[in-house]
């Protein structure tokens, strides 16, 4: 049913996934209206997008009871960080594994015990709602012992595309794909250049002049790193690329650069 942090299975705990369970095709969404005296019905303020809640049915089976209780320990520490609070894992549900969640746990584990066997609801929370490609693009390689037909997400990457990188010694345009929502990358540039500009759309940020540097900038953290350093820079605030195919231009004077821009695609 599910896999946990990449290698692990309910099974490798002692326990088995029962027939249903509650993995919503939407996070919560919690619509902000009000009323107007006078004014029909209500005055629409726009949605937020709230959490997502993950519910498994689960069954625990032991020899007697001292396994199964220490089976149900065992799960328990698994789920919890080295102070005892719930820590967040990657979930991903077999009948979608090529994308994941970041969720934990989000309430009381109450077994219902019936001799050798126990029973009981996990109930997991995806505070972060959405899901995300388990790979970036330049991860993706033809022979790859991970990817298979299954994985849909992967179809149309080429492979060769924004995540395996770019070289620029002079101004010009590429096409970045994104398969998702719209998404805040992070750019990886390496080299030499004077006022680099980074465009796309009505997004853009600029780098004054740099020699033999590296530039790490997350626009999903909002940070932004120089040859390991943390930086604070005016003008680079949001960068997101659309769903679709995205022209990214470059320009900026003696350019000498590799560009990579990284980014895992999103869904709802």
């Amino acid at each position: 049913m599910i896999t946990l942090d990449d290698n692990y299975r309910l099974e490798d705990f002692g326990l088995i996934a029962e027939i249903g369970h509650g993995n919503p095709i939407t996070p919560k969404i919690e619509n902000k209206t009000i009323p107007i005296p006078g004014r029909a019905g209500l005055w629409d303020f726009g949605s937020e997008i709230k959490e997502k809640q993950i519910s498994l049915p689960v069954a625990c089976v032991g020899e007697d009871r001292i396994i199964l209780q220490q089976n149900l320990n065992d799960f328990v520490a698994f789920l919890c960080d080295e102070y005892g609070k719930p820590r967040d894992m990657k979930v991903v549900f077999d009948y979608e594994p090529d994308k994941f969640y970041t969720a934990k746990l989000a309430g009381q584990l109450e077994p219902e015990r019936i001799i050798h066997l126990g029973r009981f609801a996990l109930e997991l929370v995806a505070n972060d709602p959405y899901k995300y490609s388990r790979l970036y693009g330049d991860e993706v390689v033809w022979g790859s012992e991970e990817v298979t037909f299954q994985w849909h997400y992967l179809l149309g990457h080429d492979g060769d595309g924004a995540s395996s990188g770019f070289k620029f010694t002079s101004a010009k345009t590429i096409n970045v794909d994104v398969y998702g929502l719209a998404v805040q990358p992070v750019f990886e540039i390496e080299g030499t250049a004077n006022n680099l500009k980074v465009t796309c759309g009505k997004y853009s940020f600029t780098l004054s002049n740099f020699t033999n540097a590296k530039w790490v900038i997350d626009f999903e953290k909002y940070i932004v790193y120089k040859n390991g350093q943390e930086q604070l820079l005016e003008g680079i605030n949001d960068f997101y690329l659309m769903p679709g195919s995205n022209a990214v231009k470059v320009t900026g004077n003696n350019l000498n650069i590799d560009m990579k821009i990284k980014f895992r695609d999103k869904y709802n």
